[in-house]
């Protein structure tokens, strides 16, 4: 079991266990990684790193401010984490800032993101396929969502996360500069952030939400 927590060097990391790691998205990466693409995917960095570098049969990513909890508030635990996995296929965790009146993309909206995930959208619906897009679409009309790129999942789900994501990544920063328009900054990571939980719909995985510690 692997858990990559991602920060820089200059972040404090709470005293880690011996299931977790530091990412640090300020130091080079040996063998394959996507480091430069950092400034428009920020935690997806460590992501592709764990991808591609972790054969775990668990494993998870977390921030240096954020993290998974049991009720005690103490790090869930390699014991607790398998117990959890026994009746479902991923842990996440969920928004409570949102209500039926002010759905999750109202968040996008008021933070200038949704033309952005408006245009990303429209691409996946052309490059994925038209129920990828409905689903999609409909989920940012939810009342919450699987927040902050963060999960703990059986490798093979990831797995197969990380092959669709990083190709529709690809494939729409491909067309965006072939139309001559910059990505804005820490955009990819936004599109995943909101869009994961869609995902997990989309492709029938039975989803556990569960808590996680704030560190300020």
């Amino acid at each position: 079991m692997k858990i990559y927590v991602v920060g820089s060097s200059k972040n404090k990391f709470l005293p880690l266990d011996n299931i977790r790691e530091k990412f640090l998205i300020d130091q080079p990466h040996e063998g394959d990684n996507i480091d430069f693409l950092n400034p428009w995917y920020c935690e997806l960095t460590g992501l592709y790193y764990l991808w591609k570098h972790c054969d775990d049969d668990i494993v998870g990513l977390e921030h240096y401010r954020r993290y998974f909890v049991n009720d005690e508030g103490k790090l869930l635990s390699e014991s607790e984490i398998k117990n959890l996995l026994q009746n479902c296929d991923i842990l996440t965790n969920c928004s409570t800032e949102y209500s039926k009146t002010r759905p999750i993309k109202t968040w996008l909206i008021k933070n200038g993101k949704w033309d952005e995930m408006q245009k990303f959208l429209i691409f996946c619906k052309h490059y994925v396929g038209q129920e990828y897009y409905d689903i999609c679409s409909n989920y940012l009309e939810n009342d919450h969502h699987a927040m902050c790129n963060m999960f703990i999942a059986k490798k093979e789900v990831i797995n197969e996360y990380c092959t669709f994501i990083f190709d529709v990544l690809d494939s729409y920063r491909a067309a965006e500069a072939y139309f001559k328009r910059e990505l804005p900054p820490r955009i990819c990571g936004y599109f995943t952030e909101f869009l994961f939980g869609a995902y997990l719909i989309w492709k029938h995985k039975k989803n556990k939400f569960v808590k996680r510690i704030f560190i300020r």
